[in-house]
């Protein structure tokens, strides 16, 4: 005895169905990172994109919870300084770094970078993915977290 047609394509229908449902909550595929203790990669700032210098390793931000200082990698220079947490809110403190010289454009996005540390007065965190956002609630940095070792 053949299946009946409809009975056979409904039965398909809610197979796809699930599938879909269960790969929309799936998301991220585990629980949010951690704000503080993960490496955080940069993938922009102030609106510009982060390509990395020939051979070079990504823009990055690490906050330590125990020595509140926050550390990384601007794609040119190394920096440090102070930062405060509570809750969402996140506000850092002045930044120190290096002082190497790169291309016009590695630059243009370390001054941006900075200028996002500098506005960053909250954050938000989905998955690996973490914002830094400005006192209007606006987007001023856009990081993913390193997979942990």
């Amino acid at each position: 005895m053949k299946p009946e047609p409809i009975a056979h394509a409904a039965r398909w229908t809610i197979a796809v169905f699930a599938l879909l449902l269960l790969a929309a909550c799936a998301g991220s595929g585990g629980p949010p990172a951690p704000l503080v203790g993960t490496v955080w990669n940069v993938r922009e700032a102030g609106g510009a994109a982060f390509k990395p210098l020939k051979g070079g390793r990504d823009a990055h931000l690490r906050l330590d919870a125990q020595k509140k200082r926050a550390t990384g990698y601007s794609g040119v220079n190394s920096f440090a300084g102070a930062y405060q947490s509570a809750g969402t809110a996140l506000k850092f403190g002045p930044i120190a770094a290096t002082r190497r010289a790169g291309p016009p454009a590695a630059m243009a996005f370390e001054t941006a970078y900075f200028k996002a540390l500098g506005a960053t007065r909250a954050y938000r965190i989905a998955g690996d993915q973490l914002e830094l956002l400005d006192a209007d609630g606006e987007v001023r940095a856009r990081l993913e977290a390193l997979p942990p070792l």
